[in-house]
């Protein structure tokens, strides 16, 4: 796997997350904290269009968000495009509505072109757990199509 520093690549990438649909729902908010090589912190205030039916945040929501900052972790070390391959979730306990939550994902290893991520949310008032989620995702480095070649 080709290592690199794409931070700050992986900052703009979050700044427009907003664009993409599916992304833009579940990460709208989303304050990135910090990013390093293999590693980005968030913060995150859950709103009310990210709810279940009992009021508490919606673990589709939860998901694709644990996915981005997955991502955003791998990218930044190695600026390629991804695919989730694995991907589990443990839940702790619950969030609700205007709740902050500090999240944090990192790159915890790496096989061939595999990457292992670790994402961890947790309450910002007093530190519990809601949700870990572990993931490995497959990095194909980024090529240019010959045609793109300058001819100079």
């Amino acid at each position: 796997m080709m290592k690199g520093d794409y931070t700050n690549l992986t900052k703009k990438w979050f700044q427009h997350s907003s664009n993409f649909e599916l992304d833009g729902l579940a990460l709208q908010g989303l304050k990135i904290i910090h990013v390093e090589v293999g590693l980005v912190r968030a913060a995150f205030v859950i709103p009310d269009h990210l709810l279940d039916r009992d009021g508490s945040w919606n673990v589709g929501a939860m998901a694709v968000l644990i996915d981005g900052m997955a991502a955003g972790a791998v990218f930044s070390m190695t600026g390629a495009n991804l695919a989730t391959v694995d991907y589990t979730m443990s839940f702790y306990s619950t969030a609700k509505v205007k709740e902050e939550v500090e999240i944090e994902a990192k790159v915890v290893g790496e096989k061939g072109n595999l990457a292992s991520v670790e994402i961890n949310i947790k309450k910002k008032n007093n530190g519990e757990k809601v949700v870990i989620g572990k993931q490995w995702m497959h990095v194909t480095p980024l090529k240019r199509p010959h045609s793109m070649r300058s001819k100079l």
